[in-house]
């Protein structure tokens, strides 16, 4: 249920993650980016990687949404307060991690794909060749590159979607002002607000994530380099660059993800978060 509702609204923002991406490369600012992408490349240009999206939310967010419940349960029959903002974000933090470290091989092909400048040759044919191609390269060590910085990236902005979600949701809209459980607009409030505090949570490690991730020599080195590199040379700044690009995606993506998650739930019978 999760990898559908996160697949569609994947999809759909793909654009938006073309612009992120290649504005935190690159720089430039979104308007300038999203201007030179549709110009140069038009509209195939904003469904860089769209497959490689679809295919990693299916995998990935499949899993990090369908552990976090297990995880949370685990915690809970340990004896800890099932309603606590420690054990939903914590939950959600080590789902994010676990589906990510799992998965790295899959998002690392999706930042290629959308890190390719008009000049610039396609860098694979297609999914399966990327991933053979890399591992011929450079081993299983090459599809784990940026592991680090996408672990972290993704269980910051897990804890900070789901964890936050159930807790603004739940512990705030339906336990303090009396929303009701199963409502829209309760959904909708509470992926609203989420999608804020992901964004935000997320942005530094996706900066060093994407650089990462296309130092295919490492010529600069690890996500630590990286990071030490963008705050001498760009300032701290520079790790809110995409901001809006990154919002632009992120925000439409958890709002039309947990309501179609929460939809679905709804309709195969099960509770909803």
């Amino acid at each position: 249920v999760g990898g559908m509702g996160c697949s569609l609204a994947g999809f759909l923002t793909n654009p938006m993650d073309v612009i992120k991406i290649q504005n935190q490369q690159f720089g430039g600012g979104f308007k300038v980016t999203a201007k030179r992408i549709g110009t140069e490349e038009g509209v195939r240009g904003f469904l860089k990687g769209a497959g490689a999206t679809v295919v990693r939310e299916m995998t990935y967010s499949a899993l990090r949404m369908g552990l976090y419940e297990p995880i949370k349960n685990a915690f809970v029959a340990s004896g800890a307060e099932p309603t606590g903002v420690t054990v939903k974000w914590g939950s959600s933090f080590l789902s994010g991690a676990i589906g990510s470290a799992l998965f790295n091989p899959i998002d690392l092909v999706k930042v290629r794909f959308q890190s390719q400048l008009p000049h610039q040759p396609r860098p694979y044919s297609g999914i399966a060749n990327a991933l053979s191609t890399i591992y011929g390269q450079q081993g299983l060590a090459g599809l784990y590159k940026g592991t680090t910085a996408t672990v972290f990236r993704a269980a910051l902005l897990t804890a900070s979607q789901l964890g936050t979600y159930d807790i603004v949701k739940n512990n705030v809209l339906v336990g303090h002002f009396g929303f009701p459980k199963e409502g829209n607009r309760t959904h909708f409030a509470a992926s609203l607000l989420t999608s804020l505090v992901a964004t935000t949570a997320a942005n530094p490690p996706d900066v060093v994530k994407t650089r990462v991730m296309n130092d295919a020599d490492r010529r600069v080195g690890g996500p630590v380099a990286h990071a030490v590199q963008i705050l001498k040379q760009e300032g701290p700044g520079a790790f809110m660059r995409g901001w809006t690009a990154s919002y632009l995606r992120i925000g439409p993506h958890t709002i039309m993800s947990f309501v179609f998650i929460e939809r679905l739930r709804q309709f195969i019978g099960m509770a909803t978060y």
